[in-house]
């Protein structure tokens, strides 16, 4: 798990060295220069294509966000994008992971040797469909690694008695 969130890093952190070193890199320059990495850094290669593609569009979100609040003109800091020095998470998008048969494991399907977690507690990974699941997420705390699933929730207005609405 551990050496997944360093290849992470690793991931966001080159493409921020691309773009300081090349004029007029855009978000698919970041992406494409995602598997010319996977090509040359076979370590690299070992994590799943989606959570080297989450990492880039984390890099092209914050280029965008400096080059946006550059172009508005205001005073003061821009927010230029910084290189990580301690990463804290990857995030896997539609593949790289799936539910176990078990509702309390999830097996993660890369290269870099994770293969199942099991969850700790009451709760009921299959609580939720698959296709509400839009990305899972490692992330290192102090006391461990947890696992984060980004959920999609259909909200639904609903009528009460008294005439009023409330979301669900």
């Amino acid at each position: 798990m551990y050496e997944a969130i360093r290849t992470a890093q690793f991931v966001r952190n080159s493409c921020l060295h691309y773009w300081i070193n090349n004029k007029n890199v855009g978000r698919y320059d970041l992406n494409k220069y995602c598997a010319l990495q996977a090509r040359d850094f076979p370590f690299a290669d070992e994590l799943n294509s989606m959570a080297r593609l989450a990492r880039a569009e984390g890099a092209g979100s914050d280029i965008s966000r400096f080059s946006a609040n550059c172009k508005k003109g205001n005073p003061g800091k821009k927010g230029y994008p910084q290189f990580q020095k301690d990463c804290h998470s990857v995030e896997y998008k539609t593949t790289g992971w799936k539910l176990a048969e078990d509702p309390k494991s999830i097996n993660f399907s890369d290269n870099k040797g994770i293969g199942r977690l099991k969850l700790k507690g009451t709760g009921d990974l299959l609580f939720y469909q698959i296709s509400q699941i839009k990305r899972v997420r490692l992330v290192k705390r102090a006391d461990g690694v947890y696992v984060q699933l980004c959920v999609d929730v259909d909200r639904k207005e609903n009528t009460e008695p008294c005439g009023t609405t409330r979301s669900v």
